[in-house]
């Protein structure tokens, strides 16, 4: 009543603060959408029957839209039998059933001629194009960049860290070419993977925690059966979890909620085929037939030119595969992949058994443990495993990428590296200035940006020697010899045709 004003509180330093933070977050956020939009501005793999060379059209973004035609329109009991000569439906019940809603989609926004069954083959109009891609970016910002942004915030307690270590991992070059380049929905098995991985090693209840996380893995499972890879180190992990129950009852009761999770989750996307089997097959033949379809042995040891040690060792005089009976090629992967995991299943487990008397600090590092053993497991499983093919690669780099605060030297390097080994199916698609404009910007936000002062390679050496690495001349040496023969194979593949007698020499030097 005196007249005065009361002047609105100052903002504290710490809304300031969270404000800055939200704002830099959501400016990370759209770096990485808009990269992978420029990116999926060229052409996708075998559009315009670039490489097809057989009686199917196209490549994967082909084949990906042809299971959003046949699952929008035929029953489920013919997803997994309709004419598999022609990009037959081959991944897990999770991805049909993602492409049956992708098909409504497109059948509602684009027309019904762009997933009219049969008719529709080679569609390729250009907004059909850009609703695909735009899927694949809507997913991958919904499970991909969220699992990015929960695992930061948990392992880099800096604001500083946390925004570097976002950017480095959501500008992968692997990850972008493959996913919005080359065309394919890997990062939603990739995300649900990491969700788990940060379910498992939070604070809190068993069942809030590890059974939650075992149903987001059985997911991931179920969309991409490639994310097999990981299955050995979150099951010592929790395996792990479960001895460390205080008394055998409490280990039992463990062991079976992780099951009984896990069951449900494999029934709940599975019953379908079993209810509504294929009519010759039967419930129970109807699932083994979409189970098949998944595993394709018969393909070989290994498909096309894959960076990993069966290709290595099928140049002449070792011709690995034709010295060794193919009846014996599947065991001999499985044991040599067993061999190269078994050091990290071990500790998973001894990190998952002494996770219940952990503090929050401990349990960031059962997290970044987690994430290295899920990084080991990948990588061997592509080195040596059975049925390799170069996308593979991303197994192993997208939990590796999270690591950025450990071994920034290593993880920037294997980041290159991996990108590099994808050069011939780069070729393949078309898409070499992606691949090179790609993997320049990425240099350029690790060397030139805040995250390249952040992750500097200074703190990571400590860590690097405690385990018995390499010393750093010998790091550097490798480093700096490793990127020269990159560029040198580029520049001579530029420059010097293959040799009649070996065609493929280029392949198999990547």
């Amino acid at each position: 009543g005196d007249g005065r004003r009361i002047a609105a509180p100052a903002p504290s330093r710490e809304n300031s603060t969270n404000y800055a933070t939200a704002m830099t977050t959501t400016v990370i956020v759209g770096c990485g959408i808009f990269l992978r939009s420029l990116v999926g501005m060229h052409s996708p793999s075998g559009y315009g029957d670039d490489h097809s060379g057989g009686a199917a059209y196209g490549g994967d973004f082909e084949a990906q839209r042809h299971w959003m035609e046949i699952t929008y329109h035929l029953p489920i009991s013919e997803w997994y039998t309709h004419d598999p000569e022609y990009w037959g439906l081959d991944y897990p019940p999770l991805t049909a059933y993602v492409s049956y809603a992708c098909g409504w989609l497109s059948h509602v926004l684009v027309g019904p001629e762009s997933v009219a069954l049969g008719a529709s083959r080679g569609y390729e109009q250009r907004d059909h194009l850009a609703l695909l891609r735009s899927t694949v970016l809507v997913l991958d910002v919904a499970v991909y960049f969220t699992a990015v942004l929960a695992i930061a915030g948990r392992l880099a307690p800096d604001g500083a860290g946390r925004r570097a270590l976002v950017l480095l991992a959501l500008c992968q070059p692997a990850v972008v070419l493959i996913d919005h380049g080359h065309f394919q929905y890997n990062t939603v098995a990739l995300g649900l993977a990491l969700w788990s991985f940060y379910c498992v090693t939070a604070e809190g209840p068993f069942g809030r925690t590890c059974v939650v996380g075992a149903v987001l893995f059985s997911l991931a499972l179920n969309f991409k059966q490639m994310t097999l890879y990981f299955a050995p180190a979150i099951f010592a992990y929790l395996l792990g979890r479960c001895a460390g129950a205080h008394t055998w009852a409490g280990a039992a009761s463990r062991f079976v909620a992780l099951g009984s999770a896990v069951l449900a989750t494999f029934a709940a996307l599975w019953w379908p085929f079993y209810v509504y089997p294929d009519a010759q097959m039967g419930g129970t033949g109807s699932v083994l037939h979409v189970l098949r379809r998944q595993f394709p042995f018969a393909r070989g040891l290994f498909e096309g030119k894959v960076a990993n040690l069966w290709c290595a060792l099928d140049v002449r005089p070792v011709d690995v595969r034709a010295r060794i009976p193919a009846a014996l090629h599947a065991p001999l992967a499985l044991a040599a992949t067993l061999l190269l995991l078994a050091p990290a299943c071990v500790s998973l487990y001894a990190a998952g058994r002494g996770a219940d008397a952990r503090t929050a600090s401990r349990h960031r590092n059962c997290l970044r443990a987690l994430l290295w053993g899920a990084s080991a497991a990948g990588l061997s499983f592509f080195l040596a495993s059975f049925q390799v093919h170069e996308k593979s690669v991303l197994m192993p780099l997208a939990p590796l990428s999270l690591l950025c605060h450990d071994l920034p030297g290593f993880v920037a390097w294997f980041s290159v590296v991996a990108a590099w080994t994808l050069w011939p199916l780069m070729q393949q698609d078309k898409l070499q200035l992606a691949y090179f404009s790609v993997l320049t910007i990425f240099q350029i936000l690790l060397h030139g940006t805040e995250g390249g002062a952040t992750l500097a390679p200074k703190d990571s050496m400590a860590v690097w020697e405690k385990i018995g690495g390499p010393s750093q001349t010998l790091c550097t040496l490798i480093k700096v010899g490793s990127f020269a023969t990159m560029i040198l194979l580029h520049v001579v593949q530029a420059t010097v045709p293959p040799p009649a007698r070996l065609p493929d020499v280029y392949p198999v030097l990547w």
